[in-house]
């Protein structure tokens, strides 16, 4: 039982690698989007997000997906979050921002 309607997948392999050809040669153009990097915070800046949002450590916590004792880490310097969630940070802290930042990148040309 399929759930989508979409082509079986040795279909839509063929029209890739037709598309990769027509691309090689000059004959098809890609559009690319560039994604901004997340950016990285500070332990008082993650202590400071939480405090704006007016959140403890376990809501916050369980907002980030992460055991409390990993966010009391983040918060004393200790360990540093990952990439992912420093993006998941950005997105919570400047929804609008990185909202920006996102459109605008997708909008360049490549």
């Amino acid at each position: 039982m399929r759930r989508h309607n979409r082509p079986p997948l040795a279909e839509r392999l063929t029209t890739s690698l037709l598309e990769g050809i027509e691309y090689a040669r000059g004959e098809r153009e890609l559009r690319t989007t560039l994604v901004p990097t997340a950016r990285t915070y500070s332990a008082e800046e993650v202590v400071a997000i939480r405090d704006r949002k007016r959140l403890s450590q376990a809501e916050f916590a369980r907002l980030l997906a992460v055991n409390v004792k990993t966010l009391q880490s983040w918060e004393q310097g200790v360990r540093k979050p990952s990439k992912p969630t420093m993006r998941l940070l950005q997105i919570f802290d400047e929804p609008e921002v990185f909202r920006t930042m996102f459109f605008e990148a997708a909008d360049t040309p490549g």
